[in-house]
């Protein structure tokens, strides 16, 4: 998984929508992702959606489709990716919005048989 695609990736879903810190426009903004997905990333990670659930937390959802669970070493997985997670949401302008209104965040990663790999849970004490 290039972890560069997917940072950038990360940015670019709240690039183009206005963050506000009322749960409409966070639907909003959902609802206008998803109309764009699911999306192939790379050619091992595909962007399946967001999900919003109040009062105030996001959830990315992608599915490692070339990845059954039983061969993912879930630890190295998040000390792989965690680090670039983070720093996306710590430094994104495209994030300050989310950062202010203090959103929880997941990211939610499947294998290829929608089976559970691991979910980051980041929290504004995360990125704050």
């Amino acid at each position: 998984m290039r972890l560069n695609i997917f940072i950038f990736f990360i940015i670019l879903s709240f690039s183009n929508c206005q963050e506000s810190n009322n749960q409409a426009d966070l639907k909003k903004i959902v609802e206008d992702i998803n109309k764009k997905s699911p999306k192939m990333i790379d050619s091992e990670t595909k962007f399946d959606g967001l999900e919003f659930n109040e009062p105030n937390k996001i959830i990315y959802k992608f599915t490692l489709i070339n990845l059954s669970v039983q061969n993912v070493d879930t630890t190295k997985f998040k000390l792989a990716l965690w680090p670039g997670i983070l720093s996306a949401i710590k430094i994104s302008s495209e994030m300050k919005k989310l950062r202010n209104n203090q959103t929880n965040i997941d990211y939610l990663y499947l294998d290829k048989y929608k089976r559970h790999i691991y979910t980051f849970k980041i929290s504004p004490k995360d990125y704050n």
